[in-house]
């Protein structure tokens, strides 16, 4: 948010002026932390996922083996982790994370699947973690957009997704509105979400963290019971 240096001894007129000072500390506390979260992808090492799984239960610890000798490797495990830490997902339940690893790994090898995945068995803790009191505000993706990336959705014979092709004039009229909605909200300083579909949402957030690093992305699936939704508005 914006600010302004001011001289310690004016703290008190300030407050009593309806300002809000912060002591540098404050400052540099909040910076560095803001660089750590944006950088926990890179700082989350081979040798940090081991340490992770070795102070599990046993029984969580022996899961985690199972799935890193028979589905994925221990590298694999680390690149789920990394791509929910890279969207700001903590991962502090990591049994819920092996559980929901677990389900899919058998079935699936795309690590972005699996992640879709364990998100939506995360669905609690991520809305609770991005809820103000308990309650959600969301902005919606518009029909118009909606279809837009469906169509950008290149599938093969099997039905398997191959690649993500949109048309560079749609990414950039859709860059100018996202830019243009999300800004009114931001500027008023309260915290919302972006929701789209189960199957665009990975690239829309692809898109939006260009934009807007920390704006959360969620699909229909990922809303929890139990959380009061407020409509904010629609991209559109």
């Amino acid at each position: 948010m914006p600010a302004v240096s001011v001289v310690e001894t004016f703290t008190e007129e300030l407050k009593r002026e309806g300002f809000h000072p912060i002591d540098n500390v404050s400052v540099v506390l909040t910076h560095l932390s803001e660089v750590i979260r944006n950088n926990l992808p890179q700082l989350l090492s081979y040798k940090d996922v081991k340490i992770l799984i070795d102070r599990l239960d046993p029984e969580y610890k022996k899961l985690a083996d199972e799935i890193c000798t028979t589905h994925m490797s221990y590298s694999g495990l680390q690149a789920v982790l990394k791509l929910l830490l890279a969207e700001r997902v903590s991962i502090r339940n990591l049994h819920l994370i092996l559980e929901a690893v677990a389900e899919l790994a058998p079935h699936v090898r795309k690590t972005e699947q699996i992640v879709e995945h364990v998100r939506v068995r995360m669905a609690q803790q991520i809305c609770g973690d991005l809820s103000d009191n308990g309650v959600l505000r969301v902005l919606r993706l518009g029909n118009k957009w909606d279809m837009v990336f469906h169509q950008a959705i290149k599938r093969d014979a099997k039905g398997e997704i191959i690649e993500f092709d949109i048309d560079p004039r749609h990414l950039e009229e859709f860059s100018e509105q996202a830019t243009k909605v999300v800004r009114e909200y931001l500027d008023r300083g309260l915290p919302f979400v972006l929701v789209t579909s189960p199957e665009t949402r990975s690239y829309v957030r692809m898109i939006i963290e260009r934009l807007f690093a920390t704006l959360p992305v969620l699909s229909h699936v990922e809303l929890a019971k139990g959380i009061e939704i407020k409509i904010l508005g629609t991209i559109s």
